[in-house]
């Protein structure tokens, strides 16, 4: 499949959703990262960017991370953030938790005014019934995700969806 392109995909006013945690797996699968400065020029220059949202969770003493949400929110992206809560189980077993799944869906239903097509960086099955909500309202909507983190059932809920990889060449981060 092609990068997506303004008259086949991106119709109308367009916002974008990244679901961080499922980007984050697709890093380890191809070997490089997102420069999101670069992700959101393109959706800028391709379509009427209305909204692009990130959504991540992230461990409080974390001063690098920290920086990196405020950058991106001094670039215009609307962040949605938790901090990644410890659950220690009965056999001492700890597990991290910081699903921002949730507010995924509370910002795609509350702004439906605003968008035509929703962009979701994201495979997983749970927002299925997003999809088909948001088609059932006339929006279009487009998945990019890696192959292999992308439920069967989100692609056929979409109108569109784009491997993460066909936009390496214009989305890589190139480190000095």
């Amino acid at each position: 499949m092609a990068p997506l392109n303004n008259s086949d995909h991106l119709c109308g006013k367009v916002a974008v959703f990244i679901d961080a945690a499922n980007i984050i797996h697709c890093y380890k699968d191809t070997g490089w990262k997102i420069d999101l400065k670069k992700l959101k020029k393109y959706f800028e220059e391709k379509c009427t960017l209305t909204a692009i949202y990130y959504y991540s969770a992230y461990f409080e003493d974390n001063t690098r991370q920290q920086s990196f949400l405020e950058m991106l929110s001094r670039k215009g992206f609307i962040l949605r953030t938790k901090k990644i809560k410890k659950i220690i189980d009965d056999g001492g077993n700890v597990m991290l938790k910081g699903n921002c799944d949730t507010d995924i869906v509370v910002d795609a239903v509350s702004s439906l005014e605003n968008y035509d097509t929703a962009v979701l960086m994201s495979g997983d099955s749970d927002f299925v019934s997003l999809a088909n909500l948001l088609k059932g309202k006339n929006k279009k909507v487009v998945i990019i995700s890696m192959r292999g983190h992308v439920a069967k059932e989100l692609i056929q809920a979409s109108d569109y969806y784009c491997p993460i990889d066909k936009f390496k060449e214009k989305w890589e981060l190139k480190l000095p």
